[in-house]
């Protein structure tokens, strides 16, 4: 009797307990009510909290209701090395990475943290990051970061400004106590000393579509290089990947935004060609670089021989791909 007792006291609790685990709770977290935060005590600073993994913000009607939920988008970065190091161009400084934005973003929030500015401003939609005021007596001073994609596929740049309030305008600090030199050799050697953790923002993975040089065709059928670069940039971009492509630069005129340049090809390539002389092509080109406004510049190449023009395109891929 006793025995039979235990069984139906077992049976009954293991029904119970498959009847909880058979039941669908997928939709129990909705039910939850959000806690109020923990507070601190003033005299201990914490990291900003950032959001890695934001959840779409739907309204209470479509609560319950379903919905199609995106695939996840590629966040590794393909650089296969990890070069740091600084450009100057001019008043322009910024230091470059071989690593996509989002994997430098999470990367400059710990170097803000180490570094001792305290972050009033972290957007990883913008790549911005603003320090709290670090002005004497009245004035307002603040460093800005900002993190964008570079030239080169799977690179990013950074860039250090330091400003100061006047009659209401942010401007650059002049003089010597202009921080953003030494701020961007301190980020230089946080990146080279710090190993890559192979981590990535989801927050910031906008970023990683800010590429600075892309290959475009109109509705003319017309091709040609867009820069996202102010022209001083763009000029000196171009200038780079004319020589690591072995263009031969015969001339060039900067205030024209001009390279005259010739440029040869082998009909036959490979193994056939070293047999064999085969057909070839040299041309003269101009590749003109021309500025459509302050951060936007345009590559365009011009040829005045007709058998020429077939290769317009082919050239103007070959500098792309020096340049990304």
């Amino acid at each position: 009797m006793i025995n039979q007792t235990l069984k139906v006291l077992f049976l009954s609790y293991f029904l119970s307990s498959c009847s909880y685990f058979l039941t669908d709770h997928k939709d129990d977290y909705l039910k939850e009510k959000q806690e109020k935060s923990l507070s601190l005590p003033e005299s201990i600073s914490t990291r900003p909290i950032i959001d890695y993994y934001p959840i779409e913000t739907k309204n209470s009607e479509t609560v319950g209701s379903s919905y199609n939920i995106p695939m996840p988008q590629q966040v590794f970065s393909s650089g296969t090395s990890n070069e740091v190091r600084m450009h100057k161009l001019g008043l322009i400084r910024w230091v470059y990475v071989e690593t996509l934005p989002s994997s430098a973003w999470p990367m400059m929030n710990d170097f803000w943290v180490t570094s001792g500015f305290e972050i009033a401003k972290s957007d990883p939609t913008t790549g911005i990051i603003e320090s709290t005021n670090l002005g004497k007596d009245q004035n307002e001073v603040k460093l800005v970061m900002k993190v964008e994609h570079g030239i080169r596929q799977a690179s990013s740049e950074i860039f250090i400004s330091h400003l100061i309030k006047i009659d209401g305008e942010w401007v650059r600090l002049e003089g010597e106590e202009n921080l953003e030199e030494r701020t961007m050799r301190e980020v230089l050697d946080y990146f080279a000393t710090t190993p890559p953790s192979g981590g990535t923002s989801l927050v910031a993975l906008n970023l990683n579509y800010g590429q600075k040089a892309a290959l475009v065709q109109d509705d003319e059928e017309s091709n040609f290089i867009e820069l996202n670069l102010e022209y001083a940039r763009a000029w000196a971009a171009v200038d780079r990947a004319l020589k690591e492509a072995l263009i031969d630069v015969n001339d060039l005129d900067r205030e024209e935004g001009v390279f005259y340049v010739s440029f040869s090809k082998d009909e036959q390539k490979g193994f056939i060609r070293g047999l064999f002389s085969g057909d070839s092509f040299n041309g003269e080109f101009q590749i003109m670089v021309k500025e459509i406004d302050e951060k936007t510049c345009r590559v365009t190449i011009n040829t005045e021989q007709e058998e020429a023009k077939d290769y317009e395109r082919e050239l103007l891929s070959e500098i792309n791909q020096s340049l990304s």
